[in-house]
């Protein structure tokens, strides 16, 4: 596989993944059970998002700073 088949194939699965996510972001505010782990792992998803969206050309290094995760 080479460098353009690994970048798409990537892309894929994050475009797979991203409407799952979306969905479970918004259901977060009604879920009882939350505690300060699954603050942590959220935490840890935004930051990768940020680095993920900075990769594609989707966020700039200043708003990836104001977002607090400078790239």
């Amino acid at each position: 596989m080479n460098a353009r088949q690994s970048a798409e194939k990537h892309a894929q699965t994050l475009t797979d993944l991203l409407d799952r996510m979306q969905t479970a972001a918004a259901e977060m505010p009604q879920r009882r059970d939350l505690n300060w782990g699954h603050a942590e792992q959220t935490h840890d998803a935004l930051r990768w998002t940020v680095y993920a969206a900075f990769a594609l050309g989707v966020v700039k290094e200043d708003e990836a700073r104001e977002l607090g995760f400078p790239c």
